[in-house]
């Protein structure tokens, strides 16, 4: 438990220090600023349901490797 509280910290400093350097440095308002996280945050929403849709539907009798893949492929093809 110790190092779960140690991590979560460490997180968090490096998150308030990304916004700071975002707002004093490259001159972000707030309003954008919370955009910006609320849109980097939108995988970690969608994990759980990635998991729902893999767990119930395997392709080729695998749960996550094709899944991985069809991943891969899609972002390397918007890059």
């Amino acid at each position: 438990a110790g190092w779960v509280m140690f991590l979560e910290g460490i997180n968090g400093m490096s998150g308030l220090a990304f916004s700071y350097f975002m707002k004093n440095t490259l001159k972000v308002e707030p309003a954008m600023l919370t955009s910006i996280s609320s849109i980097t945050g939108i995988p970690w929403t969608c994990k759980p349901l990635y998991g729902f849709i893999s767990d119930a539907f395997p392709i080729w009798g695998y749960r996550r490797r094709p899944y991985f893949f069809i991943a891969g492929i899609l972002g390397c093809l918007s890059w």
